[in-house]
């Protein structure tokens, strides 16, 4: 069900004076989009001290926020000082402050020997991924399932049958990662990636118990063989899930053109069909799949032809799931995007960020952010700056309430409710 690219026939409103190539350092402010933020409330996932503000690297640290009574719990890994290790936040009342729970331990290691040092063991729900259950349990998804019940007891669930390479330092080693997992009815879905003899292919597992036990759901063959790259992310509409293929095969070496797989189920992912877009940007990566205003979109980012450092949004629509048109967003400016929700108006709300053009080489990477909020089509976008800094926001998701929380490693961001009459920006 091979998928032909149409031409780019649809450019998306931009918000102040937003070009393509800018850094994000002209933009109007997210305020105006209802936004406000709250600096410094987030507990860093670092160890810090007295001459060292922490440093995590890129995709470590705060990954994912999940609702959770009023509030959320946050998931990701904190660096302790040797390797990373499973962390969660939650938040306060008001959701303005996000803090690491159970609070990081500080043992003295001085007289154990380097090679044997460990650091905190990290704590929390374990996973590299959570999916909120719809009874207040959440079920933390890695190479092994956890559900959190409602009162915090953490009963252990299924492991998945992939080998996982616990020593990085190994890189030529068998390996497995988890990139997405949703709710869909009663049947919970896993996607993610796993390498052996260094070659990569998709995987989808399934559960029909919340976790207690899973099954490996066969994806269909593309052009006879599985695809090279990892299932990225699932969208959910009703019975409807469309995943798409984590990158394509021009995002490192970037060729002008590429392809990236898909697959969609019509049975709440018992069965899968797949397809590919063609004529991918260079550099394309899918980092999120979403249903809203009609449409379904695939979301990420791309690069100018050999031009690491320049990121731009990328978004693919389609009303079918199966057919898939590329969105002129040459009036988004710059930022690969990064995090995705659906705000309380049913609206898509698009975080990324992009690098800043250093003036020393050896200096660390300064990224400046933005958000986008739909306006219930695909053919418009605002844009709102969400400053620079070296720890750009990362996560994203609408509360209970309706707000839209935005958060990164050190930073958050929330809008005004519903009920007071803004919206979430329009």
């Amino acid at each position: 069900m091979a998928s032909l690219v149409a031409g780019a026939a649809m450019v998306l409103g931009g918000c102040g004076k937003v070009h393509a190539g800018e850094a994000g350092t002209g933009d109007t402010s997210a305020v105006g989009l209802g936004f406000r933020k709250y600096a410094g409330v987030v507990g860093y996932p670092s160890v810090t001290g007295p001459h060292n503000k922490g440093y995590v690297a890129p995709g470590e640290g705060l990954r994912q926020l999940v609702p959770l009574g009023d509030c959320v719990l946050g998931e990701g890994t904190f660096a302790n000082g040797y390797h990373y290790v499973n962390v969660n936040w939650i938040g306060s009342r008001g959701c303005t402050k996000l803090s690491i729970t159970p609070k990081p331990g500080a043992d003295d290691e001085a007289d154990v020997p380097y090679s044997m040092r460990s650091g905190w063991l990290g704590g929390g729900l374990p996973g590299d991924v959570v999916v909120p259950w719809g009874d207040g349990s959440l079920i933390g998804v890695g190479s092994t399932l956890t559900r959190r019940m409602p009162d915090g007891e953490q009963v252990r669930l299924a492991t998945l049958p992939l080998t996982f390479n616990t020593h990085p330092e190994q890189e030529t080693a068998d390996d497995a990662s988890v990139n997405t997992a949703v709710k869909v009815g009663s049947l919970l879905l896993i996607g993610g990636g796993q390498t052996v003899n260094q070659v990569q292919s998709p995987y989808v597992f399934a559960s029909d118990d919340a976790g207690k036990t899973v099954r490996r759901v066969p994806l269909p063959a593309i052009d006879g063989g599985q695809p090279s790259t990892p299932v990225g992310d699932f969208g959910v509409n009703g019975r409807e899930v469309v995943a798409f293929g984590e990158a394509a095969t021009n995002a490192y070496d970037f060729h002008s053109s590429g392809t990236i797989p898909f697959w969609r189920s019509v049975d709440g992912g018992a069965h899968w069909t797949s397809g590919e877009v063609t004529g991918t940007p260079p550099g394309t990566r899918v980092h999120s799949v979403l249903y809203a205003s009609g449409h379904w979109f695939a979301v990420g980012g791309r690069a100018k032809a050999g031009a690491f450092y320049d990121s731009l949004p990328l978004i693919y629509t389609s009303r079918d799931g199966n057919h898939w048109t590329r969105m002129d967003t040459s009036a988004m400016g710059t930022g690969e995007i990064r995090a995705t929700t659906i705000d309380s108006a049913g609206r898509p709300v698009l975080v990324g960020s992009a690098p800043r053009p250093k003036s020393k080489p050896n200096t660390r990477t300064v990224l400046c952010a933005a958000v986008w909020v739909g306006n219930r089509t695909t053919t418009g976008f605002k844009r709102g700056g969400l400053g620079c800094s070296e720890d750009p926001p990362t996560a994203a998701v609408t509360l209970a309430d309706g707000r839209v929380l935005i958060a990164g490693n050190r930073d958050l961001w929330i809008s005004r409710g519903p009920r007071q009459g803004h919206g979430n920006g329009s």
